[in-house]
């Protein structure tokens, strides 16, 4: 059962990183153009630094990812704290790209939601909890940079709407992946019971 958790687990962090790769080369290249805008455009803050920091930070995670997979398949054996970890670490990068393409109003936004939603669905409750926290502390950062110092946020009730949003969605996928959990272990007990009924019969 072990053995099994952990090669579902492998799998899941591969397709991630491989996700993870091509949104690199996305974002990073609609970066680029907005470099090459004037700074009206684009603002003054947003320069090849910070893009070449941020595509760092997100190639070193997924780096270190795909040598932890690699080790796991040699092994059998996954980290459990390698999902959280790369649940966060693609929070922080969304939340990075977002403070200069319009914060609460970029384009980048929903994106959040993949995130929590895909990750609710493959791991359960217990990470769905730790992505919407992970996701109200992120946001409101972004939220403080965007309207720091006077903090009027235009749309507050909006903003509050979206927080709300984003627990009911990340709870419910989190309880539904609980469910399939449950019933998937319901139907293993009753395949294993018949298994032991029909050999009891032949002997």
């Amino acid at each position: 059962m072990k053995l099994e958790k952990a090669a579902w687990e492998i799998k899941n962090e591969k397709n991630k990183a491989n996700v993870r790769w091509l949104l690199v080369l996305v974002i990073s290249g609609y970066f680029a153009y907005l470099i090459s805008q004037p700074e009206t455009v684009r603002g003054p803050f947003l320069n090849w630094f910070y893009v070449g920091a941020v595509t760092a930070f997100v190639a070193v995670v997924n780096l270190s990812v795909m040598l932890l997979i690699r080790e796991g398949l040699k092994t059998g054996e996954f980290y459990p704290f390698v999902k959280y970890a790369t649940m966060l670490a693609d929070l922080m990068a969304i939340s990075l790209a977002l403070i200069f393409t319009g914060g609460s109003e970029s384009m980048f936004f929903p994106v959040y939601f993949v995130v929590i939603v895909s990750n609710s669905l493959r791991y359960g409750m217990r990470l769905a909890i730790t992505g919407v926290v992970a996701f109200n502390v992120l946001y409101v950062l972004v939220l403080v940079h965007q309207y720091y110092p006077h903090m009027n946020i235009p749309g507050f009730q909006k903003e509050l709407l979206k927080v709300g949003g984003f627990w009911l969605i990340g709870l419910y996928t989190g309880y539904l992946s609980r469910r399939f959990e449950m019933l998937q272990g319901e139907v293993e007990k009753y395949e294993q019971l018949l298994k032991e009924t029909l050999g009891q019969k032949s002997s």
